[in-house]
């Protein structure tokens, strides 16, 4: 069998793990929250481990199905432990006497820190699962527990800013896990809310995500007639209401047709992110050719990168990345890159392309219309553009299983050996 059918075979297997980490161990999970306002508190939950000797420990977020590991940088006096995302965000925890831990999250770009807490979560066997609420019970008032169970719909037009000139339509997903536990995602045009998990009490459904640029919590409330009702805040000071109708129909734009190119080929030449050398792509070449826009910034591209790492292994494929970032200067940008390549391991070019601001990228490639970090495209060997894809629906959306299906699928039209 050709090596190349061997690889993409081997890719799809992966793909179905590649976005999440697990571990067995039940004694290190913390109930946590970070206090962003009055009116915020993000709750999320913890799995830490403190340094220990030589060892560095293990730190990890949970969200759901989502074990984001975070890297330790460092042992500061008192034992506070430095804990990096791979964005540019930070988790300072210090473990006291009686178990529980606390500290700062930092957001290193703007220099915010908020305060953080945590104690050891109580577990609680359901159904052969160790669950331990997110949302603890105690925290909530009781005025729906008791009220009539409304039904849960598995999809949801919504309405993000529900009544405002700017209002987006998105798709709700939601399903209740073995555990008992609420989750699932929302969809919008220019990219999902990755993994959101919670409880639900009563009527009362409260769900969040984290992973340093999402500080997400989303309250919601199932009404008689099925509806959704609810607001999502967002770090120290956004807050949007939203609602929603149950339709198992619900779909965005399809995402091949909003963004379109100008011309047919790409020869284009950027500096490589670290060194500043330049790097010519030009497309034709007898290679299928992969352009990834994307940022160091954009948790959406942190989950298209993970695919794209496995894509490049595949013979006959070059896969590049144009990272636009906050800072029109290279050497500014720089450390936020190597940060998301470090932590990826990444192993395809990742070139300098500029700021991320409206209209940048319409300046460096020949498109219109572009909406979303990420978006590809995507080249024969021939040069031919093949599609333009934008935004992403990640692998905590029901959508992942056929985009990446389809990915694969074209890919191995494309890379079929030429007669």
């Amino acid at each position: 069998m050709k090596r190349w059918l061997l690889s993409l075979m081997t890719l799809m297997t992966l793909s179905s793990t590649a976005f999440a980490q697990t571990t067995t161990d039940p004694d290190i999970f913390y109930n946590a929250r970070i206090v962003f306002s009055d009116e915020h508190t993000m709750h999320f939950q913890l799995a830490f481990a403190p340094s220990q000797g030589e060892s560095k420990g293990s730190c990890f977020i949970i969200n759901g199905e989502e074990w984001l590991a975070l890297t330790h940088t460092g042992t500061w006096r008192a034992g506070i432990t430095h804990w990096a995302f791979p964005f540019q965000a930070e988790l300072m925890i210090q473990t006291l006497d009686d178990g529980r831990l606390e500290g700062l999250f930092e957001k290193t770009e703007t220099n915010e820190r908020f305060r953080f807490y945590a104690e050891p979560a109580t577990v609680i066997e359901c159904d052969a699962f160790m669950q331990q609420k997110r949302f603890p019970e105690g925290l909530f008032g009781q005025s729906t527990f008791y009220s009539p169970r409304h039904p849960l719909a598995e999809r949801y037009d919504l309405r993000m800013r529900a009544g405002k000139e700017n209002e987006v339509h998105a798709v709700g997903e939601f399903y209740t896990h073995t555990s008992g536990e609420i989750r699932g995602s929302i969809l919008t045009q220019t990219g999902d809310y990755r993994y959101l998990a919670g409880n639900r009490y009563g009527n009362r459904i409260f769900l969040s995500t984290f992973d340093g640029v999402h500080c997400y919590t989303f309250t919601m409330e199932l009404q008689r007639d099925g509806s959704v009702s609810g607001t999502h805040f967002s770090g120290a000071s956004y807050r949007e209401d939203f609602s929603g109708t149950p339709n198992p129909d619900a779909r965005l734009d399809n995402p091949y047709t909003i963004t379109t190119a100008t011309q047919a080929s790409l020869d284009l030449t950027l500096p490589e992110y670290a060194s500043g050398e330049p790097v010519r792509i030009l497309t034709g070449q007898g290679k299928v050719t992969l352009i990834q826009v994307m940022g160091s910034w954009c948790p959406n591209c942190l989950d298209e990168s993970t695919f794209f790492k496995e894509l490049a292994a595949l013979d006959g494929l070059e896969v590049y990345a144009l990272a636009f970032e906050r800072s029109d200067d290279r050497e500014v940008a720089k450390p936020a890159i190597a940060r998301v390549a470090s932590y990826l391991d990444l192993p395809y070019p990742i070139l300098f392309a500029g700021r991320a601001e409206r209209g940048a990228v319409e300046k460096v490639l020949p498109i219109e219309n572009f909406i979303s970090y990420p978006t590809y495209l995507l080249y024969d060997r021939q040069g031919k553009l093949i599609e333009v894809h934008a935004g992403f629906s990640g692998p905590a959306t029901s959508d992942w299983k056929a985009y990446s299906e389809q990915m694969f699928a074209t890919l191995q039209e494309l890379l079929e050996p030429l007669p």
